[in-house]
C-alpha cells in the first residue's frame, strides 16, 4: 500500500481548510500568530540556504549539506554563550534553525522515496 500519497493528501486538505477559513473569515486577523522577524529570518535562511547549496552542489549528499547548516546554527548559537559573537543564545532560534532546514530537506526526502518506488 503506498501509505505516502494519503498521508500528503490529507496534510494537503487540512492546509487547503485552514488557508480557505483565513481567507473567507472577516476577522481574520493574521498578526495574532505572526512569528518575531528573527524566527522567521532564521527559518528562511535554514530553509534557503539548504535549498540553494543542495542545488549548486549536486555531487554533494544533501544530508550532510542540512547537516552541516544545522551544526554551522548550533556553533553560532554556542558562540553567543561565550560572547564570542554578537547576540545571545536563544532555544528558539536552533528550532528555527532546524524547522527551516527541515523544511527544506523533508520534501527530498519523500521525493526521492518516492523515486525509488516508481
Amino acid at each position: 500500500m503506498r501509505l505516502l500519497p494519503w498521508i500528503a493528501r490529507a496534510a494537503l486538505l487540512a492546509v487547503l481548510a485552514v488557508a480557505f477559513a483565513g481567507a473567507i473569515d472577516p476577522h481574520h486577523n493574521a498578526q495574532r500568530s505572526a512569528q518575531p522577524g528573527d524566527v522567521v529570518e532564521h527559518v528562511v535562511y535554514g530553509y534557503l540556504l539548504t535549498v540553494l547549496t543542495v542545488a549548486a552542489l549536486p555531487r554533494v549528499n544533501p544530508w550532510w549539506i542540512g547537516a552541516a547548516y544545522l551544526g554551522v546554527g548550533g556553533g553560532f548559537e554556542l558562540m553567543q554563550v561565550f560572547g564570542l559573537v554578537s547576540g545571545t543564545f536563544q532555544a528558539k532560534d536552533l528550532v528555527s534553525n532546524v524547522t527551516g532546514v527541515a523544511a527544506a530537506m523533508i520534501p527530498l526526502a519523500l521525493g526521492r522515496g518516492a523515486g525509488k518506488r516508481a
